[in-house]
């Protein structure tokens, strides 16, 4: 059977933890195809062996520098996740897989450089706490991307992972403003943190999803396209579970 992650390195993730990419599979649910949105829910245990396997990946792949390792590594999880499901893995080893993708995902809209681990966590902190009061929104303008071709793929991830510096640069000025990340607590709802905190995890569960599509696509799998225009973001009002029509769900220009 193909394996759908990597050996396990010597140093883990300097980012985010395991518990961060559980939040993001469990609020991506209603985006996913469907199909494959169900058959996720049937192993929560290996979706969590999966991301925990990308957790102890070495730390040169969490991190975006040089060699764009980690985009790579993105690019090639997608690959092997086609790859298993055309070649009729058991589902329990490709919704590790998918673990695994969620995981770098994240470190892909990780909004704080991995050599400041302090303010790494101080924003998970934040994070964590305040992940209640934020909500579920889908961005629009991914809708294509699943029939697309790898090169195009490609392009997104790196487009994306771009994406990320302007909101690194904020949440360290909050920090700062505060007087440094051990005061992550005196941040609101109104804080440039808590905006960093939404775009970052909603940014997420959207590329997670479009990537997702983009699998099951190229493995056979029916996708249907995720509503939207290019210009309107989706918040989603119902339950966190595989999608159904009619979708609850708000559109917001």
């Amino acid at each position: 059977m193909l394996a759908l992650t990597l050996s396990v390195g010597l140093l883990a993730c300097p980012l985010h933890p395991v518990s961060l990419d559980l939040e993001l599979g469990k609020r991506a649910l209603p985006g996913l195809p469907p199909d494959l949105a169900r058959q996720l829910t049937k192993h929560p245990q290996a979706y969590r062996r999966g991301a925990e396997a990308a957790f102890a990946y070495p730390q040169a792949i969490h991190v975006m520098g040089p060699g764009n390792s980690l985009e790579e590594a993105v690019l090639a999880q997608c690959e092997r996740l086609v790859a298993a499901i055309r070649g009729q893995a058991s589902f329990e080893a490709v919704t590790a897989g998918f673990g695994a993708l969620a995981h770098l995902v994240w470190d892909l809209n990780f909004p704080v450089e991995a050599s400041t681990e302090a303010e790494a966590r101080a924003f998970v902190a934040f994070l964590q706490s305040r992940a209640p009061r934020i909500p579920v929104v889908f961005y629009s303008g991914y809708e294509s991307l699943p029939f697309s071709s790898r090169e195009t793929l490609w392009g997104f991830i790196l487009a994306e992972a771009s994406r990320v510096s302007p909101l690194r640069q904020a949440l360290a000025e909050d920090f700062r403003r505060v007087g440094g990340p051990g005061f992550w607590n005196s941040l609101d709802d109104r804080s440039t943190a808590f905006g960093v905190a939404s775009v970052s995890l909603n940014r997420a569960i959207s590329q997670y999803v479009a990537l997702s599509s983009w699998v099951w696509h190229h493995a056979g799998g029916l996708v249907v396209p995720f509503p939207g225009d290019g210009n309107r973001i989706l918040v989603w009002k119902g339950e966190l579970k595989p999608r159904e029509a009619p979708l609850p769900r708000l559109g917001i220009r």
